[in-house]
């Protein structure tokens, strides 16, 4: 029986109530996501990379991160417009 809620970032990690908790359960464990998988490419590629965050949430996480270089919360749509402008010319 827990209650709808918005995603946004939280005041505090620590909630004192249950939206609170709940609001920041989602936000900091995601952006605890994204730093982990940038970070473990990273690793991977055993060199830093520029990091482009994209879509709706894009510019509200990377307040929460330094890992996140470049917001662009329109790519998707810009690069179909590309290709359409490429089939089209």
């Amino acid at each position: 029986k827990l209650p709808r809620i918005s995603i946004r970032k939280p005041e505090a990690v620590v909630g004192k109530s249950t939206v609170q908790a709940m609001q920041s359960g989602i936000y900091w464990g995601y952006a605890s996501l994204i730093e982990g998988v940038v970070g473990r490419i990273q690793d991977e590629l055993s060199a830093p990379a520029k990091v482009l965050a994209t879509g709706g949430l894009a510019s509200m996480f990377a307040e929460g991160s330094d890992i996140i270089d470049i917001v662009d919360e329109d790519l998707t749509l810009k690069g179909l417009y590309e290709i359409h402008k490429s089939i089209h010319a």
